[in-house]
């Protein structure tokens, strides 16, 4: 029986776990709350779970040194102490985040001892990879020519649990999607390099449709401009290279305002103790808050991010809860939003995602080939995120412990031998894309 371990017991790892002990691996979930680890596992026979601080990196290398492959749901700064004990000790690793340069650097060392660190098997990154790939290379199949590429993805709250003035709801730890909120951009547009600064970044958002939902907001999601080296496209040929993040109408604007207002940010950190919400928002933008606010703004109050802010309780008297990430603001909003923007019991999430890819055919011939996913969690149940987001790791694990996976190196799942029966299994699981085409021109 292979033996897997997966590090963190976090709000996506549930359908991972369960579809690996499902299909008869040992799986040892190791989380610092030993008790989501054992709410993972369930009593399941093959299933362990086991308390690790994931700093302790001693504790870490002796569970990998005990299995066939780990998984790392940790923080991505986090991957790279995985990496290296995978490598050290002769085992796999799957991972659903982006590849950072610290793992890319890793690469060479892994095809050397015959290992793959497999990246970026997720949702966003992950399933949109796959699904993107696999209509390109089945139009160049039929001799069709890519010119342009845009791929949308977003997380949100379901049409009826839509409700707060956030328009969100999060179905993982909120100080990453805060943090990624102060991230630059880069992309394509007809042949002309765009490059948006942190600041501007929910400056020019876009409207796009997804049919049956509405039109949603897209802002620019980091570096476009690296995946045509990522996904093997020719410079000369693709005019048009962008991906993005959909959001729900409103969003780009609360965070301008949440941006311009200083509350993304990692740096300084604060003396919180003893200090109140509204304490903290005077000693930052002086009193009366509802006041000094729009005022920093230059907007009214109806115009001003005040409903949001005070919806999560940056405005109340509440006595701070000192976050355990830091005291920096954006932590300081990350717990004010795990907290009230959570989603109550029996409320669903969705994953939104369209890519639109754009091919020259006999010379003068365009065409343009929309694939769009609608995904829902269940109630009651695994949430949308958790299962994009995992299931494509799960079923990546199964298949290099089977040995249907035969690259090696840092890899990312853009390659036939992966994607295809990757979307397969997906689509037998529910989570599958319809595709249109239509002439250009």
């Amino acid at each position: 029986m292979n033996k897997i371990v997966v590090f963190g017991a976090g709000l996506v790892s549930r359908p991972l776990v369960r579809y690996l002990l499902d299909h008869g691996f040992s799986v040892c979930v190791a989380s610092r709350t030993v008790s989501k680890a054992e709410a993972l596992i369930a009593g399941h026979a093959n299933g362990r779970a086991v308390s690790l601080d994931a700093n302790d990196d001693t504790a870490l290398r002796a569970l990998v040194a005990q299995a066939d492959l780990a998984v790392s749901l940790l923080p991505p700064p986090q991957h790279p102490q995985v990496a290296r004990a995978c490598l050290d000790h002769g085992k796999h690793l799957v991972t659903t985040s982006y590849v950072s340069p610290a793992m890319k650097a890793m690469h060479a060392e892994a095809v050397d001892r015959d290992l793959i660190l497999l990246n970026e098997i997720g949702a966003d990154p992950g399933i949109d990879h796959m699904s993107a790939m696999q209509v390109i290379h089945a139009e160049r199949a039929r001799g069709g020519t890519l010119v342009g590429f845009s791929s949308w993805c977003g997380g949100l709250p379901a049409p009826e649990a839509n409700d707060n003035a956030f328009g969100y709801k999060f179905s993982w730890a909120p100080r990453g999607v805060l943090v990624a909120a102060r991230n630059a951009a880069r992309y394509l547009e007809n042949g002309r390099l765009v490059e948006v600064e942190p600041d501007a970044l929910f400056s020019r958002p876009a409207l796009v449709e997804i049919p049956g939902l509405g039109e949603f907001e897209g802002y620019p999601n980091r570096d476009s401009v690296a995946y045509l080296d990522t996904y093997h496209f020719d410079a000369d040929e693709v005019r048009s290279i962008f991906r993005g993040t959909l959001r729900n109408r409103g969003h780009c604007k609360l965070y301008s305002q949440l941006v311009a207002l200083g509350l993304l940010e990692q740096q300084p950190e604060y003396a919180l103790e003893g200090k109140t919400y509204r304490q903290l928002m005077e000693e930052l933008f002086g009193a009366p808050v509802e006041q000094t606010i729009p005022a920093r703004l230059g907007v009214q109050p109806a115009d001003s991010p005040l409903e949001a802010l005070r919806s999560i309780h940056m405005l109340s008297d509440l006595e701070i809860e000192i976050p355990r990430s830091g005291r920096a603001l954006v932590d300081v909003m990350a717990t004010r939003m795990a907290e009230d923007l959570a989603y109550a019991e029996g409320e669903r999430d969705m994953i939104v995602m369209r890519h639109d890819l754009t091919f020259v055919h006999d010379e003068a011939r365009q065409e343009r080939v929309t694939a769009i996913l609608v995904d829902y969690g269940i109630p009651g149940g695994d949430s949308s995120v958790s299962r994009t987001v995992s299931l494509p790791a799960a079923i990546g694990v199964r298949m290099i412990l089977e040995g249907e996976i035969v690259e090696r190196g840092v890899c990312l799942p853009i390659l036939p031998g992966i994607y295809e029966p990757v979307l397969a299994e997906l689509a037998g699981l529910g989570i599958s894309f319809s595709e249109t085409r239509e002439p250009v021109g």
